[in-house]
């Protein structure tokens, strides 16, 4: 091949619209046919046809090539865009140092983190950025980041405009360079926050099982003291100042009883057991030991109509309890909370969160310090407090757990307030149009048949006064410790042809058998057994379907001397009373 065709100009093809680019491609046009060889003695068409060819599918070959390149270059421009979007946009904060500490490069989630302009960030020392106390720390790390190929990890409090200091974690290594370092920056507010709300509900669950303990052995006391006092009562004349004072000691039994069913609904976490109240007995009672020892005073206003809920006694009485508490802990200084309760029909939207239909609402106000607008919105959220309790702030649970229990009783509560005037709680509560018939005065209890029973509680106390007040109903008592002795109580007496008529065993007994595990014994004896299981967890799953497991009643301690009849009564049948 000539030189002077090997040596041609490639004519470039990239279209452009420069004046520079057309007075190039025409002088090298020009070129061309200067340089168009001439057929010398050796040379022939043929041979310039062949060579020309050649020339133009180099030429085609070439722009192919400047196609693919121009492909690949569009190619790398969208990846580097994408690696831009994806870098300043990522939820991370993500800088590049150099040794001393000098920001090369962040993105924007590092410069909003900061709270500064990202051009304002660069060429600055992130040191300058890391609080006082944390400064020793961070520079042994980015010196270690430098000097060790590993990845490094540390954990400061970052200064920021205009903003609260944060908690960050900080992992950084040595870039392929090794002149600067990358290093991504996690807030760690969040996580810190879970670690709390983690270490806080460990404590409450803790706390729980042993508030769930001390209310069953509270319970368990209860029950004999309560049956106790009965049984004074049968031995004393109805007159004089013994009687009064028994029937005082029942009462404060009594109350003390809606006391541990607060300790249990915390302890379990709420387990509903729900029937058809009249709530003015339960607002009442709720609210004397809420107020007790305060100078506050409660005007309330109970509607003589009111009408059924259907609700657990013992939660909506905590619910009542709590709310006036706080109305009491709003006015320090003494004052009246008024309690008002009456029967309501809500329109549409009336309460956002319910429909419409028939309601009880139940209202709480003081004339306290009121709630700011500011902390309104969160009033119901676990763990927020405004109160202080000595150097700490109160647990933030008590609105917490009166919304829970009101919600899942299918109502709301709504909240009015003005500072320093006072505040409002409106508890709803789905109702039915049914007043309840005032007790009938010739109405008595039934008395259960006489029968033989197995008694079976861990308590020595318990079964001693269970067995003291049976015996004085007319019953044959045996009496036994734990699960075992029980079936084998059992077992003996059929074999005498001695059977028992029924049992009542306590569910828990401390390292022995309960209720529950005794009962696939008993019934395997005895498919017909009539047993009656008592606890002094009012809420455990046996109690709440007491026949899945076998048991035909159910005492929930404490009982008194009438809720044993009533159940022996149903279990056993009723005496036969003659016409």
């Amino acid at each position: 091949m000539p030189a002077n065709l090997r040596e041609a100009p490639t004519v470039r093809t990239t279209p452009t619209n420069s004046a520079e680019a057309v007075e190039r491609r025409r002088q090298a046009e020009k070129r061309l046919r200067e340089q168009r060889p001439k057929p010398g003695p050796d040379q022939t068409d043929a041979d310039l046809r062949k060579l020309v060819h050649e020339l133009q599918v180099h030429q085609i070959e070439l722009e192919m090539q400047n196609e693919e390149l121009q492909h690949a270059t569009d190619a790398v421009e969208a990846g580097l865009e994408k690696y831009g979007d994806l870098y300043d946009f990522a939820p991370v904060a993500y800088f590049t140092l150099d040794h001393e500490g000098t920001i090369q490069e962040a993105n924007l989630t590092a410069a909003s983190l900061l709270g500064i302009e990202r051009s304002r960030l660069l060429k600055g020392r992130f040191g300058h950025r890391v609080a006082e106390a944390d400064l020793p720390q961070w520079n042994v790390f980015l010196k270690q980041v430098f000097e060790s190929k590993d990845r490094q990890f540390c954990e400061v409090t970052l200064l920021r405009e205009g903003k609260t200091p944060v908690a960050v974690r900080i992992e950084a290594a040595l870039a392929a360079s090794r002149r600067e370092c990358r290093a991504a920056v996690i807030d760690m507010t969040e996580h810190k926050r879970a670690e709390i709300d983690r270490l806080i509900l460990s404590k409450l669950e803790s706390t729980g099982i042993l508030a769930g303990g001390i209310a069953h052995d509270f319970n368990n006391l209860l029950t004999v003291m309560l049956l106790n006092v009965e049984l004074a009562q049968t031995l004393t004349p109805p007159v004089g100042e013994l009687t009064q004072y028994l029937e005082d000691a029942k009462k404060a039994v009594l109350l003390a009883r809606g006391l541990t069913q607060q300790l249990i609904t915390f302890a379990k976490g709420g387990a509903s057991v729900r029937k058809p109240t009249q709530l003015s007995r339960v607002i009442q009672e709720a609210i004397r030991p809420a107020l007790s020892g305060s100078r506050v005073r409660c005007n309330l206003a109970l509607a003589d109509d009111l009408w059924l809920v259907e609700v657990d006694e013992g939660q909506i009485g905590q619910v009542i309890r709590n709310m006036v508490l706080n109305a009491r802990e709003a006015m320090p200084t003494g004052g009246s909370i008024s309690v008002r309760a009456e029967n309501t029909v809500l329109a549409s939207h009336e309460v956002p969160s319910l429909p419409s239909g028939d309601y009880l609402r139940v209202s709480i106000a003081d004339r306290g310090t009121g709630i700011a607008q500011a902390v309104m919105p969160m009033i119901f959220d676990p763990y927020f407090s405004t109160k202080q309790r000595g150097d700490q702030k109160g647990m933030g649970l008590g609105l917490t757990i009166c919304h829970t229990v009101i919600r899942r009783h299918g109502g709301a509560i709504a909240v009015k307030s003005e500072e320093a005037k006072g505040t409002t709680f409106d508890v709803y509560l789905p109702a039915r149009r049914v007043v309840p018939e005032g007790p009938k005065a010739s109405a008595k209890t039934l008395l259960p048949r006489p029968g033989k029973l197995l008694v079976m509680d861990d308590e020595e106390e318990v079964r001693e006064v269970l067995g003291a007040l049976l015996r004085r109903m007319g019953q044959e008592v045996v009496l036994v410790a734990e699960g075992m002795s029980a079936v084998e109580a059992y077992e003996k007496a059929m074999g005498q042809e001695r059977p028992f008529d029924a049992v009542i065993l306590d569910l828990t007994v401390r390292g022995g058998v309960g209720a529950q595990e005794a009962m696939p014994s008993l019934l395997k004896a005895d498919p017909a057994i009539k047993a009656i299981v008592m606890s002094g967890y009012s809420d455990d799953a046996v109690l709440l379907e007491p026949q899945q497991y076998g048991f035909k009643g159910i005492l929930r301690k404490p009982f008194n001397s009438d809720d044993l009849r009533k159940t022996l009564a149903r279990v056993l049948g009723p005496v036969k009373r003659e016409a």
